[in-house]
């Protein structure tokens, strides 16, 4: 069989028809579906990892990867074996003409999850939603828009508003969608709802977490007045969205009869991994890597430097793809920022090293390196943080030893 088409290609009926052809794998499990520009992962991997530790069979299904395709889909925080995953993908490719890899990956977890008697999986949409290939999954317990931000403009339209259309339709009538939208969206999020009969409800608007900070170990805070903080191990004042987005994913299906006590919750938020996202190699200097990739994403993550390290800046080692607002996440980032290295990616997407040093030349010092071990040698011994893509993060962690 020929190679899957290594591009985008909106719609559904591809995957519809394979599924088809496969015998339906996903009528053999429940799922949560979860869209958003960020946090995606961060919701997904506590929301899983919350089930598994209430007694279910939880499969998660996240993308990219950061060192091997493999991560992508797990059961019960297991990897999918490779050998698996190609068999799998061969029938995934016979099922049907002209998938996607992101298609053919999406058909392999249906099937993996399906194989391995999964009871509930945690499904993570590559881009936008209506036409996203997880979207196919026909009645998810539960629906999440995480955040609504700049990205994939060129897929989902120019503006906030576009992008939320886009997202939403993850939802059906009668399935809670828990969200995360800019204030100014959330009078056509109710018309919505209203209009559609999908019951929603929206962080800041019908529910809020409290006192938080940020320790060592991760953030706590408080989503119920009187009750003991909720504590995650993930880094930055943004995770407490995450987290309490989890938490009420968690309350939606105890409403649709999931077991899930909250001593079960509170363990499985504890026990949640998630690399790449502000993960904390060294703490003396500090080194951090983060596959922030947009401006958002990189305005939460200097947030959360500041938090953690205070006044100290970082000599960044910053690469990114080509279709990213790199001037964007520069302003961003230069606030923690004293000097950058820069360095091309492994992929043809990528923006050359030479263009952002140039970029990052004016606001600080800046330099190209040919590889991630070359910028490595530059910057260690000082403070350092490791952004601008999820490829990047992925190089970081593999030459760390710290594989997912």
């Amino acid at each position: 069989m020929a190679a899957p088409a290594p591009v985008i290609r909106p719609g559904l009926s591809r995957v519809r028809a394979a599924l088809d052809r496969l015998g339906h794998p996903e009528d053999s499990f429940a799922a949560v579906l979860v869209a958003g520009t960020n946090g995606k992962g961060s919701v997904a991997a506590l929301t899983a990892s919350a089930l598994r530790a209430a007694g279910h069979r939880a499969g998660l299904y996240t993308s990219p990867h950061l060192v091997a395709p493999q991560e992508r889909i797990r059961v019960d925080d297991r990897t999918i074996p490779p050998s698996d995953a190609a068999r799998l993908a061969r029938r995934a490719r016979a099922a049907a003409r002209g998938l996607t890899e992101f298609e053919v990956q999406t058909l392999v977890a249906f099937l993996w999850f399906a194989e391995t008697g999964v009871d509930i999986a945690v499904l993570e949409a590559g881009l936008g939603g209506r036409w996203d290939a997880t979207n196919a999954f026909p009645a998810p317990e539960v629906a999440v828009i995480t955040s609504i931000g700049h990205d994939h403009r060129d897929w989902l339209g120019p503006t906030l508003r576009h992008i939320y259309r886009e997202k939403r339709e993850i939802a059906r009538p009668g399935t809670a969608l828990i969200q995360n939208l800019p204030r100014f969206l959330w009078p056509e999020a109710r018309r919505w709802a209203a209009a559609t009969g999908v019951p929603t409800e929206t962080l800041g608007l019908d529910f809020r977490w409290s006192a938080g900070r940020s320790t060592p170990a991760g953030e706590a805070f408080a989503l119920d007045p009187g009750r003991r903080p909720l504590r995650v191990p993930f880094r930055g004042p943004h995770q407490r969205d995450n987290a309490a987005i989890a938490a009420r994913v968690i309350g939606a299906l105890r409403r649709r009869g999931w077991f899930v006590p909250d001593r079960a919750m509170r363990r499985g938020f504890a026990a949640a991994r998630w690399p790449g996202r502000f993960q904390v190699i060294r703490r003396r200097p500090p080194v951090v890597v983060d596959g922030a990739h947009n401006a958002e994403a990189a305005t939460a993550l200097a947030r959360a430097w500041k938090t953690a390290f205070g006044p100290r800046r970082a000599a960044l080692v910053f690469a990114c793809l080509n279709d990213k607002d790199a001037p964007a996440i520069a302003r961003a980032l230069s606030g923690v920022v004293a000097r950058a290295v820069t360095m091309d990616l492994p992929t043809p997407r990528g923006r050359s090293a030479r263009d952002l040093a140039a970029l990052w030349s004016r606001r600080v010092p800046a330099e190209t390196a040919p590889s991630f071990a070359a910028a490595w040698e530059r910057v260690k011994g000082e403070p350092v943080l490791i952004a601008g893509s999820l490829y990047l993060a992925g190089a970081a962690l593999k030459h760390f030893g710290r594989c997912p």
